[in-house]
């Protein structure tokens, strides 16, 4: 009791840096060492989706709930789920292009033969089916033209839902942050200061140990010289000590800060990477692909209707 009397101080002070300490590791190593396991099962995952065949199925429920565990990872999913799309297919390539050709020659080869028949009149499209079906070749060609266009209505509406067919918009990094992922759930800009403060604690203590030790030092009795000097040697080397173990703790805790943060972030690089190739993300080139492809329809449905529009003024003005 006497010697907890005589260094409250120095007790003190050691007393807030094992806080300190304390503080550090629940609050931040462990939640780090939380967070390991956690991306790591996530980018697990995320490799076995990428270990299978070209053209498996893809379901973004299950990843989301087999990867992404945490509420910060459940929410960059969910922005980054609504940038994907389905993969698109050039109008010319696999079998929807197939399907898109052959709906546009039987398109084509129709309209032409109906041009012939309707003798250059107006053509109307209410009565196509029953003009159509006088005439067997007309028919033939009619039932074949609907069942490509039911083929392809089919496989567009499929496309959707086939497997491997997503892709995304963006890039992965714009939604899958070190911000959002590490540095807010780790609060690692509090934690960055804490060696800083360890240090500045334990320069207290020195300090703390030295005005004690000269406060209570008297030289005004000669007999008693020796011994106040051994008790202010006594206390000025336990402050040096206080400060020897703050300054120590705040050099592991340096170590330990810059290893668990340069992992987690080498982690979220990977799950990025993986995201990215199990998602290429094609932007620029796909989407004037699009664009090109819905301006030409719609240009040729524009003049598909100029034409209708053409031919049923002659009609109308000889009534």
């Amino acid at each position: 009791m006497n010697h907890l009397a005589a260094y409250w101080h120095l007790w003190t002070v050691t007393a807030v840096i094992v806080w300190i300490a304390l503080h550090c590791t629940t609050h931040f190593v462990l939640p780090a060492l939380r967070l390991k396991v956690q991306l790591a099962q996530a980018n697990t995952h995320l490799s076995q989706w990428l270990g299978q065949s070209p053209g498996a199925p893809i379901d973004l429920d299950a990843i989301e709930q087999s990867a992404m565990t945490t509420p910060a990872l459940r929410h960059a999913w969910q922005q980054y789920a609504t940038s994907l799309q389905p993969q698109w297919e050039s109008a010319d390539t696999g079998p929807l292009g197939a399907a898109r050709q052959r709906v546009s020659h039987l398109s084509r080869a129709f309209f032409a033969n109906m041009n012939m028949r309707s003798d250059g009149g107006r053509l109307d499209l209410a009565d196509m089916e029953h003009l159509a079906s006088a005439d067997e070749e007309m028919a033939a060609l009619w039932a074949e033209y609907q069942q490509a266009v039911d083929t392809l209505q089919h496989l567009e509406s499929t496309s959707q839902a086939r497997a491997g067919q997503w892709q995304a918009s963006s890039h992965a990094e714009n939604f899958f942050t070190d911000q959002s992922l590490v540095d807010s759930p780790l609060q690692t800009h509090f934690f960055a200061h804490i060696p800083g403060i360890l240090t500045g604690v334990g320069i207290i203590g020195t300090f703390t140990g030295l005005i004690a030790g000269l406060i209570g030092f008297d030289v005004s009795n000669p007999a008693q010289v020796q011994s106040e000097l051994s008790q202010l040697v006594q206390t000025v080397g336990h402050a040096f000590l206080v400060s020897a173990l703050a300054i120590t703790l705040a050099m592991v805790f340096t170590w330990l800060e810059k290893s668990l943060l340069t992992g987690r972030y080498q982690q979220v690089e990977q799950l990025q990477q993986n995201l990215d190739s199990l998602f290429t993300p094609h932007v620029g080139a796909q989407q004037l692909e699009r664009l090109t492809l819905a301006t030409e329809m719609q240009a040729s449905l524009s003049h598909k209707i100029l034409q209708q529009l053409r031919s049923g003024a002659p009609a109308a003005r000889s009534r």
